[in-house]
């Protein structure tokens, strides 16, 4: 048996396998929450030890496959045909209009891991991600390594696989639609590549056909897919419009016998026709035909996010969702690191670090070079100079000429040779430029696109490194040279992985060392194209690596028991009430409906919600929760067709909301002129005779949300504008010392803009009860010391001080003792009286509108005081 023949046979399959076992496991390292403290691990797992998801919208994906597996349909039930998902946006809930790939893949890999035993749906979905994300080294590798060779492909599936802001939404734990956001469009492009590069027109129509299946596959996975095929009508355009000026070998109509033969014979546009009909019948067939015409008006609206973010009366929450808002160039924040090393706080670093970026430009200043060159070397293609042999073979068995021959254009080929040469070359160069230039607009747009930038840029990054590892082994042949080229690579591989400096210079000399060592041209010019390669790759390793082991699952045993103890104490209608983020795990974990959530944060009820934790009127924070949970927006849309104006239509419901119903439609009628009729109407949905029971939900979480949440709850409809405040609440909790005979607390907590924030509390000794507490504030070496402008203390869930320490001061302090320990949080003076305050930090203290239910590490939950739930 011949092993080396067998061998090169099976090279890329092998190939294949070890970059997908390296991306997967990267992925897979999140399974161990290294994130998290291991003395708290368990805390973050569920009751078969299975970590928590990582994200929310994993929740709401598990929750429609849950229903699909056990109904038969991604909703909750059927409304006028279409599935309805009563969990949702209660009441009314809302359709599933939502992409079903992922519901249908997770089905899948359900039905087929349980014929090997009994594996929960969680344990699939946690898996799913991982394994969907890797599988885009796949096409990456084989698309690259047909126009360089396996050091380009290798790169490039690297580069892919393990690009920051993609990797960071495809570990194993986060189960999201992202896992389909570079696998499926590259699918789609490089079957659309290799049928415009087919032989024969048989070839040509499979691989177009796998496009368009490719394209509707993708449909399914994301509405956003008609942007990459708007990527395939301009790729095609501008190459007909530039082949036309290089090449010059259009053949005119008239030349062909009829015009089908002519569209045949015209590759580029066979290619897009056979997407656009048959791509464009499977997804109406599978979407419907409507699906296509709002999937363009989508990607007109692209350029209008940001302006949407500020199109309505009421504050848009789409203006706090970190995904939306513009990314920089690159990270100069973080310093040398920020710069150059992977990163998800900028575009260059988004994509893999700059030399991944620089890599990927350069890989298209190398295809127009070739382009370049070829087009200037047509006289001399029937040149007679011998090329040697190692530059004459063939890769693939008489299929395709070596990488290393397309890299001399001048050696003797035949005319068609020549062309095809030239037009392969063309149109990479092409197809890369639009591509790279239309994911870079749509990067302007927002941090979401910068994984659809990493996939053009990772490609033509690898594209430069097949060619440079080849110049490298064709050019450099002196010793010294290829030390020196292994002592930058081989630190620059190091320096990722954040060993100390001296190690990353030694690394850098044993490279150097070896090579010098080594005797044998070949092995001497392996060695430096593998550091190469590594050099490159090795920065998103590192960031991948790092990535998966800062994982800390997005909930954890508090949150899930509490809403545990809601899906076994609670009537089914129950409404869960909090800020949106954390509305898709309550629909999946307490089977209740919820006010909002991931899916349906941008409406007035962000207003609403903000507005019942940040108000200091109780009665009207409850009037609020009523309302949203017994008739939704009815009150406030209903009152917008009376006043026309959303700020007096707010003016008046909040005026009205914490009052009785009596008092209610008597200041509508006098005050703000309503009939009485109308005022009836509005009553009905803001004080209904039978109300619907709700839970509100006050969690740790929520503290950190609180810029938002209340930036949207201090909405001014006239200004458009709002107001932040902000909990800071200290980092850990600290035990008291006793410092010249006082006993001394102090605390470290979170930043106040770039300021660091101390708290000392100092207690009064000998068995006095005076308590003093200040906060210090701190920059650099500066500190001042200011007073509190309301201190509360709370001893042993006791309230034992809540007073006006200094009544011009912007922060107030909270300070909460219990087993011997202190933990402190400041707050802007405008939440030291805001319901939340007074629900989650104060115990309820001094508020007789709400109902303490139950309690878990970090939450607490409430519900109306007249509500027929109990404790």
């Amino acid at each position: 048996m011949d092993y080396k023949n067998t061998l090169e046979k099976f090279k890329p399959l092998i190939i294949i396998i070890l970059l997908f076992s390296v991306v997967f496991f990267l992925r897979a390292e999140a399974y161990n929450i290294s994130g998290a403290p291991d003395q708290s691990q368990d805390f973050y797992k569920d009751a078969s030890g299975l970590p928590y998801f990582s994200e929310m919208d994993s929740y709401y994906n598990y929750r429609l496959t849950l229903n699909y597996l056990e109904k038969g349909m991604l909703g909750d039930t059927k409304i006028n045909g279409s599935d309805w998902d009563l969990h949702s946006y209660s009441p009314p809930g809302r359709t599933v209009d939502y992409p079903p790939l992922i519901v249908y893949i997770t089905s899948f890999f359900y039905y087929v891991a349980n014929l090997f035993g009994d594996i929960p749906l969680a344990n699939v979905a946690f898996w799913t991600g991982a394994i969907i994300g890797s599988l885009c080294v796949i096409p990456a590798y084989l698309f690259v390594r047909r126009i360089t060779n396996d050091y380009g492909g290798i790169a490039a599936g690297i580069l892919v696989g393990t690009a920051p802001t993609y990797f960071a939404h495809t570990y194993a734990g986060f189960f999201d639609t992202d896992m389909f956001n570079i696998l499926l469009p590259l699918l789609v492009i490089w079957f659309f590549v290799e049928s415009i590069l087919a032989k024969d027109i048989k070839q040509r129509a499979i691989f177009a056909a796998l496009s368009a299946i490719s394209l509707m596959v993708f449909s399914l996975a994301w509405v956003g897919y008609i942007f990459y095929l708007s990527i395939l009508v301009m790729f095609v355009i501008a190459y007909l419009i530039v082949a036309r000026f290089i090449l010059n070998d259009a053949k005119p109509v008239i030349e062909y016998s009829n015009k089908l033969k002519w569209f045949l014979d015209q590759k580029e546009l066979f290619a897009l026709g056979i997407v656009l009909v048959i791509g464009g019948l499977f997804v109406g067939i599978f979407n419907g035909f409507a699906s296509i015409l709002n999937s363009l008006y989508g990607l007109i609206g692209v350029n209008e996010i940001q302006a949407l973010a500020q199109a309505t009366s009421y504050p848009n929450v789409y203006v706090s969702v970190s995904e939306l808002q513009i990314p920089t160039f690159i990270n100069y924040a973080s310093g040398l690191g920020g710069i150059i090393l992977p990163n998800q706080a900028s575009i260059v670093g988004g994509v893999g670090g700059l030399l991944a970026f620089l890599s990927g430009i350069l890989g298209v200043g190398v295809l127009i070079w070739k382009v370049k060159s070829t087009y200037h070397t047509k006289k001399q293609s029937h040149s007679s100079k011998k090329i040697p042999k190692s530059k004459r073979k063939e890769k693939y068995a008489g299929k395709r000429k070596n990488v290393e021959e397309s890299q001399h254009p001048r050696i003797k080929m035949s005319k068609e040779e020549l062309f095809n040469f030239k037009r392969e070359n063309l149109l990479y160069a092409v197809l890369f430029i639009v591509w790279i230039l239309m994911t870079g607009y749509a990067v302007t747009k927002g941090f979401r696109f910068i994984s659809t930038f990493a996939v053009p840029i990772s490609l033509c990054a690898g594209i430069f490194l097949g060619f440079a590892v080849i110049y490298i082994r064709e050019n450099l042949k002196t010793a010294s040279t290829l030390a020196l080229v292994a002592f930058i690579t081989g630190a620059l591989t190091i320096y990722p992985f954040g060993i100390s400096t001296v190690v990353t210079l030694v690394a850098g000399v044993v490279m150097a060392l070896i090579v010098l060592v080594i005797k044998k041209p070949e092995v001497r010019a392996l060695i430096v194209m593998s550091l190469v390669v590594l050099a490159v790759i090795a920065p998103s390793v590192s960031g991948a690596n790092t990535i998966a082991n800062s994982v800390v699952p997005g909930t954890d045993d508090g949150m899930w028991d509490s809403m545990s103890w809601i899906k076994n104490n609670t009537p089914n209608n129950t409404v869960v009430m909090s800020w949106w983020d954390f509305g898709h795990l309550f629909t999946a974990a307490a089977d209740r409906p919820v006010t909002f959530d991931g899916g349906s944060q941008n409406t007035p009820r962000a207003y609403w919600i903000g507005k019942a934790m940040l108000t200091t009127n109780e009665t009207l924070s409850a009037g609020i929760f009523r309302m949203l949970a017994s008739s939704g927006d009815q009150a406030y849309l209903t009152l917008d067709n009376y006043t026309n104006d959303s700020g007096k239509t707010a003016e008046i419901l909040t005026a009205t909301l914490g009052l009785s119903k009596d008092s209610a439609q008597n200041v509508m009628v006098t005050k703000y002129k309503l009939t009485a009729q109308e005022a009836q109407t509005i009553l009905n949905y803001t004080h209904p005779a039978k109300e619907t029971p709700f839970v509100f939900v006050a969690s740790s979480d929520m503290l950190g949300k609180s810029g938002w949440w209340s930036y949207f709850g201090s909405w001014d409809f006239e200004k458009q504008n709002a107001t932040r405040a902000s909990y800071f609440p200290s980092m850990a909790s600290s035990k008291p010392q006793v410092i010249n005979n006082t006993t001394m607390v102090q605390t470290v907590n979170t930043q106040v803009g770039d300021q660091l924030v101390g708290v000392l509390v100092q207690e009064g000794i000998n068995g006095t009860n005076q308590t003093n507490a200040s906060i210090v504030v701190g920059k650099n070496t500066t500190f001042q010391q200011i007073n509190p402008h309301k201190l509360i203390i709370i001893q042993g869930n006791q309230l034992v001080k809540n007073e006006i320490v200094e009544q011009n001061s912007t922060l107030s302090l909270v300070v909460i003792g219990g087993n011997g320990t202190y933990t402190t949080v400041i707050m802007d003076k405008s939440l030291e009286d805001a319901m939340f305050t007074k629900l989650f930090l104060l115990g309820g203290f001094n508020q007789t509108s709400f109902k303490f239910l139950h309690q878990e590490p970090g939450v607490v939950l409430w519900t109306s005081s007249n509500s027929p739930i109990s404790a």
